[in-house]
């Protein structure tokens, strides 16, 4: 899912493409110059990227080896 602050960049870029893709009928260097700019605006308005938050996760792996266990002592399902 595309964060809602992204949104209109992600629109914007994606209006460019259509209008100046070179599968489009565009021409190749007005797309790669557009794009430049485009980029370079949004690094100037960008907000600095917050750290991720770091999650420790408890592994059960216990637990999925008596699950597995289990499962290996039940009588096979074919009749």
């Amino acid at each position: 899912m595309v964060p809602d602050r992204a949104r209109p960049d992600r629109l914007a870029r994606r209006a460019l493409y259509r209008a100046h893709h070179p599968d489009r009928g565009g021409d190749p260097a007005e797309l790669v110059r557009r794009l430049g700019e485009l980029d370079a605006r949004q690094r100037a308005s960008a907000e600095p990227a917050a750290p991720a938050d770091v999650v420790f996760v408890h592994r059960r792996r216990l637990a999925r080896l008596r699950a597995w266990a289990a499962r290996r002592r039940r009588p096979p399902r074919v009749v």
